[in-house]
């Protein structure tokens, strides 16, 4: 199972809502979102038009707050990046903010590691 299909499914079951329940309410099939949970599909993600908005859709059917809603879209951001794709919003910035491909460049080049990009996130986060 994947981080991301394990905490939707954990969300989902600390609600007390049933995987029926759920697939029906966003309009998904059972087998889909069971696949989903269970880490045999991929996690939503916005260049599939089909399912573009349904991470989003997710989070807020599940109730999640701000850090909730952070951590699930990393989940999902991990798995993609581990099978060769990335997110279309990551994309699209990279693509209309140059300099952000030249820090990462830049940070791979230095051997960045997580606890370096904590404390930039720390120096973002207090802007």
């Amino acid at each position: 199972m994947g981080e991301f299909g394990n905490y939707i499914s954990n969300r989902r079951k600390e609600k007390g809502i049933s995987l029926r329940t759920m697939a029906k309410d966003l309009n998904i099939s059972i087998s889909y979102l069971s696949d989903l949970e269970q880490g045999n599909k991929m996690p939503p993600n916005s260049s599939n038009t089909t399912y573009k908005n349904l991470i989003y859709d997710m989070m807020n059917y599940l109730e999640m707050n701000d850090v909730e809603i952070q951590e699930c879209l990393n989940y999902a951001d991990i798995e993609l990046i581990k099978k060769g794709h990335i997110t279309n919003d990551i994309s699209n910035y990279m693509e209309n903010t140059p300099a952000a491909s030249v820090a990462l460049r830049k940070a791979k080049e230095l051997n960045y590691s997580n606890d370096d990009w904590k404390e930039i996130l720390k120096s973002i986060d207090k802007r």
